[in-house]
């Protein structure tokens, strides 16, 4: 299914091209194309900056968090959109840019987000799978198939064992010094 969707990107941007390039000629065409880079780095720059911001205020709770996340994902969803090559992905893109389209679909991205989550706790699912807990960090947990020893933590006191060199290999001379 993935390649089917890259298929059909390539199409869709192929198209678009030809499109461009005889409305408006080859060269217009590579001219926009360089334009829409060059627009989408800096509204990447600008917007990016101001989601950090936004993301910093709603930490300190002047603003909320829920609007600031879904802006984020946005401007994020967005900066990907402009670094893939061609013409449709950059225009998508710069519209996630804009602060009034993120304003626009933001509701739509808050109502996405709710309604996993719902799914997600209706069925019993965690994240990460597993969950949190005295295992560690998924199914198995961080440990999976390790040995636990518990143990004090004595420091140093210049009475070290001498350690093994057995193996040890002499840098100077190049022999096994066993």
């Amino acid at each position: 299914m993935p390649l089917l969707y890259f298929f059909l990107y390539l199409v869709v941007e192929i198209s678009a091209l030809v499109w461009l390039g005889s409305a408006i000629g080859i060269l217009w065409t590579v001219f926009v194309v360089i334009a829409l880079s060059a627009l989408g780095m800096v509204a990447i720059r600008s917007q990016g900056r101001r989601v950090l911001s936004e993301l910093r205020s709603a930490n300190a709770g002047r603003r909320s968090p829920g609007g600031a996340v879904a802006d984020g994902a946005l401007v994020a969803l967005g900066s990907v959109l402009l670094t893939i090559p061609g013409l449709v992905s950059s225009v998508l893109g710069l519209l996630l840019m804009i602060p009034l389209t993120r304003a626009l679909l933001r509701p739509v991205i808050a109502r996405s987000a709710a309604r996993r989550v719902e799914t997600a706790v209706a069925s019993g699912r965690t994240f990460p799978p597993g969950g949190f807990g005295p295992q560690g960090f998924g199914p198995q947990g961080f440990g999976a198939g390790h040995v636990v020893i518990d143990g004090d933590v004595m420091p140093d006191r210049g009475n070290s064992v001498p350690r093994d060199t057995r193996g040890v290999i002499d840098g100077t001379t190049g022999r096994d010094e066993r």
